[in-house]
């Protein structure tokens, strides 16, 4: 699907997209949301609500591309990263 406004039932596109590219890549987390202020989307994303993490965006440079392609691009370089997170686990 295309990105094509910043309304709210392209944003759910969007973190339906980011969560497939994850899961390609053997990462979930049991909570991920996206959000949308000012023109910058925010991808979040935990395991733990205490140790939320985001991942933000200036939504108007996505405008016009496919969202499969957004979180390829978006999530690829820091998938190192995000393994790491999501095998996290606090140690009291």
């Amino acid at each position: 699907m295309k990105f094509t406004s910043i309304s709210q039932s392209n944003i759910d596109e969007l973190c339906i997209a980011f969560e497939s590219c994850l899961t390609k890549h053997g990462i979930t987390f049991k909570y991920v949301d996206m959000t949308e202020d000012n023109g910058i989307i925010s991808f979040i994303f935990c395991d733990d609500p205490e140790n939320a993490r985001s991942v933000d965006l200036e939504s108007e440079r996505f405008i016009g591309l496919d969202t499969d392609y957004i979180a390829k691009e978006i999530l690829e370089p820091i998938l190192p990263k995000l393994k790491e997170f999501a095998q996290y686990k606090i140690i009291d």
